[in-house]
């Protein structure tokens, strides 16, 4: 095994903590890869994992390692691959990440179709609401909501993520349907802190707009939970209608205030712009682009 193999045999045990699960990926028997770890441990003088018959873990010098080693590889496949012929099918890993919401309700589908249709591909999904690092953490792709602030990524627009004002018709029963955004200041209004002003409310009508300051008695972090949380009756909440749908269709919620439109955001794909992009890279984002042309 040479030493660009070395490396990547590390990078695939420190990824999944597992001398066997790597082995497995890179083709060989758990001892063969122990072996080879431990040649690389001497050959850099450092120990890189701390090893238990139950846990495989980095050390200090593992973990240096990884983050320089990652990024390192990341550029040596997309040369190796810039140089292949790309008409060949995409192959590899991809490192995914997304929003926890939609990656579990709108994403994982278009996800299993890609890889249905190129099955070389390995996918590695992480869904989180904080804003990853994608450079630091390694990922190669980041589906993304809203409006994105300036970075060294570089973004591709997907589709408008709509929003819509919904709640129960018991709410609405008890305490009215707002007509205006200024009614909202006194209704209860379901916080939702993933977003980026979550107490403040815009919405546009026929080139006039309006902002207005909203409260309630539950605060919580998730669309699809807002949504749950106003079909139960516990107040208004502006959720994506991507998350709103099936509680619409269901008539759990309704929408309220229909003429006004929440101030909208965008669907994004994002990735790091000091690495060349690879052919797998390229046809997920282009998937992503095919399979949310259109509203979200």
């Amino acid at each position: 095994m040479d030493r660009i193999d070395a490396l990547r045999l590390f990078c695939s045990v420190a990824e999944l903590g597992s001398f066997t699960k790597a082995a497995e990926r890179e083709a060989m028997t758990p001892g063969a890869a122990s072996k080879q770890i431990t040649a690389l441990e001497q050959r850099l003088q450092a120990r890189l994992f701390d090893r238990t018959t139950r846990s495989v873990r980095l050390t200090d010098a593992g973990t240096a390692l990884l983050e320089r080693v990652r990024p390192w590889l990341d550029e040596y496949d997309a040369l190796e691959e810039g140089v292949a012929d790309t008409r060949s099918d995409p192959a590899g890993l991809l490192r995914v990440t997304a929003p926890v919401d939609f990656g579990a309700r709108r994403l994982m589908p278009v996800v299993a179709d890609f890889m249905n249709q190129w099955p070389k591909i390995e996918v590695r999904l992480s869904l989180a609401d904080r804003m990853v690092d994608l450079v630091n953490e390694g990922i190669d792709v980041g589906v993304r909501i809203g409006n994105l602030p300036d970075s060294a990524l570089i973004a591709r627009r997907l589709a408008p993520a709509c929003l819509v004002t919904v709640a129960s018709p018991d709410y609405i029963a008890r305490h009215g349907a707002p007509r205006h955004p200024d009614d909202l200041a006194r209704h209860d209004v379901i916080v939702d802190r993933n977003k980026p002003a979550p107490q403040i409310l815009k919405f546009e009508r026929d080139g006039e707009e309006a902002e207005v300051r909203v409260s309630g008695r539950l605060t919580l972090n998730g669309a699809v939970a807002a949504v749950s949380a106003a079909a139960s009756g516990l107040g208004i909440a502006c959720s994506p209608r991507w998350a709103a749908q099936v509680a619409l269709d269901d008539g759990c919620v309704t929408e309220v205030m229909p003429d006004w439109a929440p101030e909208h955001r965008f669907l994004w794909a994002v990735f790091p712009s000091n690495r060349y992009m690879t052919h797998r890279v390229r046809a997920f984002v282009d998937y992503l682009a095919e399979r949310f042309d259109g509203a979200v």
